[in-house]
């Protein structure tokens, strides 16, 4: 499965946010969780992955605000 993850940094419930960007069958969604496991998640449909990620970067990411990508330990670096 395709992947990438955005986490803001925080660890209380009530303040962290996550952004994941998954590959879906055919779509690209984007994923907004608010508090975590279990907590509200809003989901964005995009046809590509170059326009889901762009969005996020432009509409939610804030620098300012911690914002990081995730990485997994064990995740292969793509060639660009």
């Amino acid at each position: 499965m395709d992947m990438r993850h955005w986490w803001n940094g925080r660890w209380s419930r009530l303040s962290r946010r996550e952004v994941f960007v998954r590959r879906d069958g055919g779509q690209w969604r984007v994923e907004l969780v608010r508090g975590g496991v279990g907590g509200r998640t809003r989901t964005r449909a995009f046809g590509t992955e170059r326009d889901a990620v762009s969005w996020v970067e432009e509409v939610l990411l804030n620098v300012d605000d911690g914002w990081r990508e995730v990485r997994a330990p064990h995740a292969r670096l793509r060639a660009v």
